[in-house]
Formats: structure tokens, sequence, C-alpha cells
């Protein structure tokens, strides 16, 4: 049996909490625990050190293939929402399918995450989870419409593949809008890159 003590330093150390408490699918399907790879690691530091200095993050990442990155910050995402009150989370991808397989991935954490510690589900979408006791949620939509992810405030955000959005402009300013500039708050852009020009190019530069 976990101490109440052991759960909290747990659910304190997000590494620790990925492996303990997440499952992803390898490359062969097997259901394993999240244990961050060398990238992931990695990139986490960053995400640590900006957040101790600044009291938030705002991180714009040019990665690799396979590197894992967008499975850290679903899952970094997901962490904040599930241990939280009051939070929101949202998510923007590229294309309808990367958007479900996000959920996907999502939902594949809630689904084998500890049943004593699950937050109770108030309503659940193709594309979205609200946990009512909590009063937190986490939601995705794909970049194709011009006003996803203008109406609510998100104190989490992850923009997916941002190299490829359409509409990137619209979005970035739209998004923006939508997220504190409150401590606490968190904002990624990823994507591998798509040629010069673009609104994630441009952002990159800056």
């Amino acid at each position: 049996m976990v101490t109440s003590e052991r759960l909290n330093s747990i659910i304190n150390d997000f590494p620790l909490f990925a492996e303990s408490f997440l499952k992803v699918v390898d490359k062969n399907a097997n259901l394993i625990p999240l244990k961050l790879n060398r990238a992931q690691l990695y990139f986490h530091v960053q995400v640590e050190r900006q957040l101790a200095e600044t009291g938030k993050v705002r991180m714009i990442v040019l990665k690799g293939r396979q590197q894992g990155l967008s499975t850290y910050s679903t899952a970094r995402l997901f962490h904040h929402v599930v241990t939280r009150r009051g939070r929101s989370a949202f998510i923007l991808a590229h294309e309808t399918t990367a958007t479900q397989n996000l959920f996907n991935m999502t939902k594949r954490y809630f689904d084998h995450y500890p049943a004593e510690l699950c937050p109770s589900v108030g309503s659940e979408t193709s594309k979205s989870l609200y946990f009512d006791e909590l009063d937190s949620g986490y939601k995705l939509a794909t970049a194709g419409n011009k006003g996803a992810g203008r109406s609510a405030t998100s104190q989490y955000f992850l923009g997916s593949d941002m190299a490829f959005w359409p509409n990137s402009e619209e979005h970035t300013a739209g998004i923006l809008q939508t997220i504190p500039l409150a401590e606490g708050t968190e904002i990624i852009f990823e994507s591998t890159a798509n040629g010069i020009g673009n609104a994630y190019h441009s952002l990159f530069q800056k």
C-alpha cells in the first residue's frame, strides 16, 4: 500500500509519476509504463528550469522524429489536470488524424490510471474529458477551423506540429490571447521543420 507521503512525492515528481501511473503503447504494440527517454528527460529539465526561473513555461521546440516530445507534452498536461483543481488544458494539432492520435494517447493515460486516484468524469466526448469534482478539463481540436481554441481560457496549451497548421497566424494570435500571463501557465509549441516563412519558423527565429 502506498502511503500518502509516498503518493505526494510521486505526484510532485513528473518523471516518477509518468513511470508509476501512465501507460503508452510501444512499437511492438505492448502496453508499457511511460518511462521518459533521453530526449524527453532533457526537455523536462529545460521546462522545469524555465518554470522555476520565470514562474511559467513558454517553449518552442524544433523536434526530431520519434523522440516522444508529443507524448511527453500530452502526459505533462494530463498530469496537471488530474492532480489540480480548476485547471484546463488545450491541444491543437495539425490534422484530424493527429488530433485523434493525441486524444487516444490521453484516453489511454486515463483508462489505465489507478482507479483509486481517478477523478470523477463529468463529461466525455470524442476529443474532451471534463472532471467535475476537480472542475478541470482536457480538450483537443484540429487546426483546420480558424476559430479553434479562441473561445475558452486555458492554463496549459500544446500546439502540436505547428509548422503544418493551416491558418497558423490566426490560430497563434487567437490562442495566445486565451492563455493568461499568470504564474504556472504553460505554452508549448512543437513541430518538425516544414520549410521557411511560416508562422512556426518565424516564431522559432524570434
